[in-house]
């Protein structure tokens, strides 16, 4: 009688473990995956940036822009 608690209490110890299982086989892969993300993250935020720093050098380039120096003043003589 005392061999199935016994029984149980190493089963409900055991549960845990079980869960857990083997490590993934495709370990490699999910590697791969991983770091196929992050490049890709990593080249989005790139061509944020440029796309960013361009924007700005335009605007900057928009506000110091001189004005063109007016053309000679054209004076229509008086009859």
């Amino acid at each position: 009688m005392r061999a199935a608690p016994l029984a149980l209490l190493v089963l409900a110890a055991a549960t845990p473990a079980l869960a857990q299982g083997s490590p993934s086989s495709n370990l490699n892969s999910i590697n791969n995956s991983l770091s196929q993300q992050s490049q890709t993250r990593q080249l989005r935020q790139q061509q944020q940036s440029d796309t960013a720093n361009t924007r700005m050098e335009m605007r900057r380039n928009d506000m110091f822009r001189q004005n063109p120096a007016p053309g000679p003043a054209i004076v229509v003589p008086r009859r």
